[in-house]
């Protein structure tokens, strides 16, 4: 439900002008995939037939370039658009996740309804419940090149001193034919 009043406070900025309408299309259907994939996974662990699933590393060419999302990016960006229309529902997610059967759900499976709940709440700026949170990835270390130090600069000569007498340069450009 959380879902689809977020949808029409959303749909309702669009209506009078506030987000551009490709925008908000492009907000509805992230919206309904999110609540599509967590009323899915949310079924099958109420109805007893869920199974996590295993990971099988395949073989790949090479990293896949990933698609450029058009949705904005970063933490609250859906509270920066529309501050006033979905300020309330960030707070309802809040209660919601402090909820005692959520949480029991979440920790019956907790990496498959991570991924839409981890959307849900960077768009609104929620903090995510530890059981969902990501796990923090491990980065190998490598050592970092020392910075080479710049050779001192070359001293330039310094010109001859040129000095004007009457109009004329002294000493003067060429040598004086003897």
């Amino acid at each position: 439900m959380l879902i689809l009043w977020l949808g029409n406070a959303v749909n309702a900025q669009g209506l009078v002008g506030r987000l551009a309408m490709p925008l908000v299309v492009l907000i509805l259907n992230r919206l309904r995939s999110i609540k599509q994939s967590f009323a899915r996974i949310a079924a099958r662990v109420a109805a007893g037939r869920y199974a996590p699933r295993r990971f099988t590393p395949r073989p790949q060419a090479g990293p896949r370039p990933r698609a450029k999302n058009p949705l904005p990016h970063g933490e609250a960006w859906l509270l920066k658009l529309a501050p006033q229309a979905t300020a309330a529902y960030a707070s309802q997610l809040r209660f919601l996740l402090a909820d005692q059967e959520m949480l029991a759900l979440l920790a019956a499976a907790p990496a498959s309804l991570g991924r839409p709940l981890r959307s849900l709440c960077r768009m609104l700026g929620v903090e995510l419940p530890p059981i969902v949170a990501p796990p923090v990835r491990a980065r190998p270390k490598t050592p970092k090149p020392k910075p080479e130090r710049p050779a001192a600069p070359k001293r330039r000569e310094k010109p001859e001193k040129v000095r004007y007498v009457f109009g004329l340069r002294y000493p003067p450009p060429f040598p004086d034919p003897v």
